[in-house]
């Protein structure tokens, strides 16, 4: 039945007849055009020269399994309509790529009949999330949403890399369009689930990496750490992660690479035994208190030759390292980036490190995967999620948004912001209409990356936190500025207590 429906609508089908199926499990090809129906509200649209579709993934489009839809199909002479209960999608097979002319489609919405042409734009978006909120002071513009009150919405993947085999590949390039088109009048959860039909369910997180979090940029020693959590303690706060900000590893060794803020120290992954002389224990006393280690990793200058596992990696490579030198960071290099995870990652996950914080921010200096037309941040966090799955363990992520497709990878940093009332008064609006794109997990720098000094301001942040993905404070390398919230005042100290309680209940 799925052949004869295919053969049909290619174009054997008489002028005004009909065809009707129950139910459509295959794409439905009309000459260089298909279209697979992935929900009765999410039509996929390709044009393709000689009709060479593609079936294989992207980084947005990974579930393109059979699914049964009703669809209604019929024929008048060159135009085709597909009707589904929701929607209808008319289109002029013309021979040519989709345009003004030969493709739209209709729907009722509060009683009357809407439609859609490709020339249109948004005019009613509810608005999305940000890739990050670095050095921003206040609000500004973001990415359109799924979600809009033109009740549609469409998802342009043309040209998107292949995803497969575990490695990016270029499309080729007589695939012209491929154009996902959302039509869900003012059902947002109906648009929401055919996001998930297509792009992947937004996954069950690990519960420690909603509780509360402590990070400051600072070079603290083991007893630092030690008294940090007995401050937390003594002050009745809850702990659930004590993130390790970058000089948990050596940097002062570090004499080449790109590099970053003028530094060559960034990247590492060898700990800085002057700071913290035993890892192990340290971290077996944090776990012994059910406190989660977290360790930032800028991973944009990959294992080099002062690094502890230098030499084992290389040899998992199969290279001299007299010959070859510094590897070059190779993230869509599969047989690389298992060495590096298995190098840089894996022997501090073997002493207890729970989490890493993708930290990743050289698109200045490498926009695009080599070779690719893909950026590194998407690439690299859906490498990242995959790779702590190991185990048995449910995936952990904790990096900056990539686009459509990243709300597999829970949980997102929203990135290093300046702490005003402004910029508080912004991450409301932002934390609500990011789950527009299915970002539902921001996790803020409380009070603010930067400044942030008003004990009020803080405290009102951290009230607003409760209500994020996790309560998580964060600061700049500054004597005078530590979130710790037993140093804010008394009055504000209670406060906060109570906040740091509900959120623990």
């Amino acid at each position: 039945m799925k052949r004869f429906l295919s053969f049909l609508v290619s174009g054997m089908l008489f002028a005004g007849a009909t065809f009707q199926a129950a139910s459509i499990t295959e794409p439905v090809t009309v000459g260089n055009a298909r279209f697979t129906f992935i929900t009765d509200n999410l039509v996929r649209m390709e044009y393709a020269v000689d009709g060479k579709f593609l079936n294989d993934s992207t980084l947005f489009a990974i579930d393109r399994s059979p699914r049964e839809v009703d669809v209604k199909i019929e024929r008048d002479g060159r135009k085709y309509l597909f009707s589904t209960p929701v929607m209808t999608l008319v289109y002029d097979a013309d021979g040519c790529p989709f345009g003004q002319n030969n493709i739209h489609a209709k729907w009722n919405q509060n009683g009357n009949e809407e439609k859609w042409y490709i020339w249109m734009r948004q005019s009613e978006n509810l608005l999305g999330p940000v890739v990050t909120l670095d050095e921003v002071t206040g609000p500004v513009e973001r990415m359109e949403g799924l979600l809009s009150r033109d009740g549609w919405y469409v998802i342009n993947d043309t040209g998107k890399d292949i995803y497969k085999n575990g490695k990016l590949e270029h499309r080729d390039g007589t695939h012209m369009q491929d154009l996902y088109l959302f039509v869900y009048g003012d059902d947002y959860k109906k648009a929401l689930k055919s996001l998930a039909a297509i792009s992947g369910p937004v996954p069950m997180t690990r519960k420690y990496i909603h509780g509360s979090w402590y990070c400051r940029w600072w070079p603290y020693t083991a007893d630092d750490y030690r008294d940090i959590v007995d401050g937390y303690h003594e002050h009745d706060f809850p702990m659930d992660v004590l993130v390790f900000d970058m000089d948990w590893h050596r940097k002062k060794d570090a004499t080449i690479g790109m590099g970053h803020a003028g530094t060559r120290g960034w990247t590492g992954y060898s700990w800085n035994h002057e700071l913290i002389p035993d890892p192990e224990k340290l971290i077996g006393e944090l776990r012994e208190k059910n406190i989660y280690v977290a360790l930032n990793d800028h991973p944009h200058d990959g294992i080099r030759p002062h690094e502890d596992e230098y030499k084992a990696f290389f040899e998992e490579l199969g290279f001299d390292t007299i010959k070859h030198g510094v590897p070059i960071f190779q993230p869509n290099n599969p047989k690389y980036m298992k060495a590096f995870f298995n190098h840089a990652h894996r022997p501090h996950e073997k002493i207890g490190a729970s989490l890493w914080w993708l930290d990743w921010q050289q698109d200045y200096a490498l926009p695009y995967i080599s070779g690719t037309s893909t950026r590194h941040l998407p690439w690299l966090n859906e490498l990242y999620y995959n790779d702590t799955k190991h185990s048995n363990q449910r995936g952990a992520a904790f990096s900056r948004w990539g686009g459509w497709g990243d709300h597999r990878h829970p949980i997102q940093f929203s990135g290093d912001d300046e702490g005003n009332w402004e910029m508080l008064k912004f991450l409301v609006d932002l934390t609500t209409s990011s789950g527009n794109a299915g970002c539902f997990f921001w996790a803020h720098d409380t009070g603010g990356f930067y400044g942030g000094r008003d004990p009020e301001l803080y405290t009102r942040w951290t009230q607003y936190a409760l209500l994020n993905s996790s309560l998580r404070v964060h600061s700049v390398v500054d004597k005078k500025l530590d979130r710790r919230p037993w140093l804010w005042g008394e009055r504000e100290e209670k406060v906060m207590r109570d906040v740091y309680h509900l959120r623990s209940m």
